[in-house]
């Protein structure tokens, strides 16, 4: 005789959104060469500091700018050459996402001929308000699912036993088209795809 005390149904619920990200964080990085260990630093540290102006300047606050990286280290191109030595600094900074281009622009020829742009990513600035209608909408697609699969077998669906949660994003890469040089750096903000997965399972009622 079946176990009518532990009768269950465990469903999928799922829900997606698209959204246009709203926060670029960039990553910039000056590199400076000198005779010296310390020259070379101290070229970098120069570099780095006006970048950092540039994005103040900007309107970027210091709690968006963040040293996230530096580095030493010598080169000897040839045999006999003289030992060169390549100081580098980087930095992190967030911004809108419109804005990220427009940063991008100031930045380097602020950090002059060394200057590095050494990626970008893009980002929701508040995920919590994307993710909770998500998680409602895909709590009432699993129950849709539980009862649908109840009903085929003459039964009801009871109270919600366990709820499992998941969500995935799907982050493409922003394209950045045009040369450093240029007036205008256009970024493509693009859209992001968000979806929400939730596995419950429910006890099931009635007799079947």
């Amino acid at each position: 005789m079946a176990d009518l005390s532990s009768r269950t149904v465990t469903v999928t619920g799922i829900a997606a959104a698209t959204v246009r990200p709203d926060r670029a964080t960039l990553t910039l990085g000056v590199q400076a060469r000198a005779a010296s260990a310390g020259e070379a630093l101290a070229v970098a540290a120069q570099r780095a500091s006006a970048v950092i102006a540039a994005l103040r300047s900007a309107g970027v606050g210091d709690a968006d700018i963040q040293t996230s990286g530096i580095s030493l280290w010598s080169e000897r191109p040839d045999r006999g050459a003289r030992t060169v030595y390549v100081a580098g600094h980087t930095l992190t900074a967030s911004t809108g996402a419109d804005d990220a281009g427009r940063l991008i622009d100031l930045a380097a020829p602020a950090g002059g001929d060394e200057f590095t742009m050494n990626g970008l990513s893009l980002s929701i600035a508040d995920p919590a308000a994307v993710v909770a209608p998500l998680r409602t909408e895909a709590l009432a697609d699993a129950r849709a699912k539980a009862e649908a699969l109840a009903a085929a077998e003459g039964a009801a669906v009871g109270v919600v036993v366990t709820i499992v949660e998941g969500a995935g994003m799907d982050i493409p890469m922003p394209r950045a088209r045009g040369e450093m040089r240029a007036m205008t750096m256009p970024v493509e903000v693009g859209t992001q795809s968000l979806t929400m997965r939730v596995t419950a399972t429910y006890e099931l009622t009635g007799r079947f």
